[in-house]
């Protein structure tokens, strides 16, 4: 009994240094940390503690995220506790609302008794009755504040966990680029842009080469690495030029608006002899891979052009680039 109440003890205090919420789900967290039963988590909690001084909601979320994934940070599942918060929620207002009828209507019938008393003693014992039933008004309208407060906290936790589902949704988890859904979207809007303002713009579609070869020789791990690799490349050498994201499996995709595809095709060929500059090193041992080349297909946007038929064209230059012996960049003409 005494350990629970020390670890409990704990628990209140580190919510009362760092003005965290005491929702359910932090307490869950702190007692975790607290208790020990997670090493990780008391790692991760100890190291911001000695850096930062003290814990925050967002920091919590950010270590739970880090340690447990995106599974608590999911759509469905902030959707499910939200609901469930704003239950809680129309269970306290009801159950304040009983309350105050009760104690209206105790008020109405202790006035009538008090106005009905004989003696001054029924009086006074009537008017004890009248304040105690007061009192416990009071208590129960803090108790009610105390319990919205906590809730709306817990929605503001919500809240920050839905905007963390909203960017894992679009977020490639291996690269940390845009997904392919984040693409489309950007892509959507970008081309009905073009279409306004008669402004040019055009797509890169990027393969990379034998990429099989890396997770069929050296395991899936090095293959995430060479994904890895071109990701953050890609990210640098775009920057400020075109949005970037990934397809799916070793594809990439660039959106450039502002640019004609030949303009494009330039900045593409740049990126290719970039990368073919680099070398793939095994990080543990340090040896030697080999280098990584790719394909590109770029297309331009054309007048009245739909998102699918510019995709389309920017994939056959790439399949076209493939079959001319990869390591190249081709840029989609209309046949003649």
């Amino acid at each position: 009994m005494t350990d629970t109440r020390g670890t409990f003890d704990r628990i209140r205090a580190l919510l009362e240094e760092s003005a965290i919420a005491p929702t359910p789900s932090n307490y869950e967290f702190l007692y975790r940390y607290v208790s020990g039963a997670d090493p990780q988590l008391v790692e991760a909690v100890d190291a911001v503690r000695r850096t930062k001084g003290q814990l925050s909601d967002r920091i919590l979320a950010n270590i739970r995220r880090e340690l447990y994934g995106t599974g608590r940070a999911g759509v469905g599942r902030v959707l499910e506790d939200t609901e469930a918060q704003l239950a809680r929620m129309n269970d306290y207002i009801e159950r304040s609302d009983a309350d105050a009828r009760n104690y209206a209507s105790r008020l109405d019938v202790s006035r009538s008794d008090l106005d009905a008393a004989a003696t001054l003693e029924r009086q006074r014992t009537m008017l004890a009755e009248m304040i105690e039933a007061t009192n416990q008004m009071i208590a129960t309208t803090e108790q009610l504040q105390s319990e919205l407060t906590a809730s709306s906290r817990e929605i503001d936790a919500l809240k920050a966990d839905l905007e963390i589902a909203r960017v894992d949704a679009r977020s490639d988890a291996l690269t940390g680029l845009a997904n392919r859904k984040a693409c489309c979207d950007y892509l959507d809007a970008q081309i009905d842009r073009a279409m306004s303002e008669e402004r040019p713009m055009s797509l890169i579609f990027l393969d990379i080469d034998h990429f099989k070869k890396f997770n069929d020789n050296y395991g899936h791990r090095m293959g995430d690495e060479v994904l890895r690799l071109v990701a953050q490349s890609l990210e640098r050498f775009f920057h400020g030029r075109g949005f970037v994201s990934r397809w799916g499996g070793e594809e990439f995709v660039i959106v450039m608006p502002g640019h004609e595809a030949e303009e494009a095709t330039q900045f593409a060929e740049r990126f290719r002899q970039h990368i073919g500059t680099r070398t793939v090193r095994a990080r543990q041992s340090g040896r030697e891979i080999g280098k990584v080349t790719l394909s590109l297909g770029v297309a331009g946007l054309d007048r009245e052009d739909s998102a699918q038929n510019l995709i389309d064209r920017a994939d056959q230059a790439l399949y076209d680039a493939k079959a001319d012996g990869r390591d190249r960049v081709v840029c989609w003409k209309a046949a003649a």
